[in-house]
């Protein structure tokens, strides 16, 4: 597990959108980013592999995220220097600038 700093927290991560607590996909992709970013389950990276992660969840789930790298870089980086990386930032930001595929 080169590169992980602490399995469990990745697992917590992972499972936390499944947790049946969230309304919809875009709030389970809220916390999955959250915790994949805040929980530090990696040696480095932490914040690009939360959003890595949580990108692929949402196309998935056949939603995209539409958003400028660096805009998205400035917002979270934003977040963590002000203490407000948390859901309730997170879920309303994501909805602003996630739209769901369509189906075929």
């Amino acid at each position: 597990a080169h590169g992980v700093r602490d399995m469990g927290a990745v697992e917590s991560a992972l499972f936390r959108p499944q947790t049946g607590y969230y309304d919809d996909v875009i709030a389970e992709a809220a916390a999955l980013l959250e915790s994949l970013a805040v929980n530090h389950p990696f040696i480095d990276g932490n914040k690009r592999v939360a959003f890595a992660v949580t990108d692929v969840f949402l196309r998935l789930n056949g939603y995209l995220f539409e958003g400028d790298p660096l805009a998205v870089y400035d917002f979270m980086i934003g977040l963590f220097d002000r203490g407000e990386f948390r859901f309730d930032r997170l879920e309303p930001w994501l909805r602003e600038k996630t739209r769901q595929l369509q189906s075929r």
